[in-house]
């Protein structure tokens, strides 16, 4: 009898410690995910060969630029700003995630990087833009588009929020 306990204790355990070890790995690739339906957001097409040139001058948008550095999160605000990782999931798909206020918040898995957007219906708002490392987020904001660049000068992805007289329309680019 003391055999099969010993046993049993041994064995409950090990499956325990397997399990633990297990979901340590596991939960590692899961965060960050969502268990909800795909949407429409999934299916943006992605473009290849240099993006449109944002206008500059007085008139025009600057961009802001951030450089890489690893694991930074950006806290939500309504002006551009960027955070850095070392790397990234490369193929360029969007995931959905949660509402976000009145905006659906979009996660766009792109080529060199991720980007967080935060959509309404006439508008959209730059939540993070996680860039692999090497690359650096550059931003650029009007009234009616919003621009996210990770590029390293040379290649990149970019991805445009626009939203003059029509809903919002997301479009990825990649260089």
């Amino acid at each position: 009898m003391r055999v099969r306990f010993r046993f049993t204790v041994v064995w409950v355990a090990t499956t325990a410690a397997g399990m633990a070890i297990s979901w340590a790995g596991v939960g590692h690739a899961l965060r960050g995910t969502t268990l909800q339906a795909p949407d429409l957001a999934a299916n943006v097409p992605v473009q290849r060969g240099r993006p449109p040139t944002p206008p500059a001058g007085p008139s025009g948008a600057s961009p802001t630029v951030s450089s890489s550095a690893p694991h930074r999160t950006v806290a939500p605000s309504t002006s551009p700003s960027a955070s850095a990782r070392t790397s990234a999931p490369a193929s360029p798909t969007s995931a959905p995630s949660t509402d976000a206020g009145a905006g659906k918040v979009r996660t766009y898995v792109v080529k060199h990087g991720r980007v967080v957007l935060s959509l309404t219906s006439s508008s959209a708002r730059l939540v993070s833009a996680v860039p692999d490392s090497g690359f650096e987020v550059k931003t650029w904001r009007k009234s009616t588009w919003l621009r996210v660049d990770l590029t390293d000068g040379e290649h990149g992805s970019a991805v445009f929020a626009t939203w003059n007289g029509h809903p919002t329309l997301v479009q990825v680019y990649e260089y």
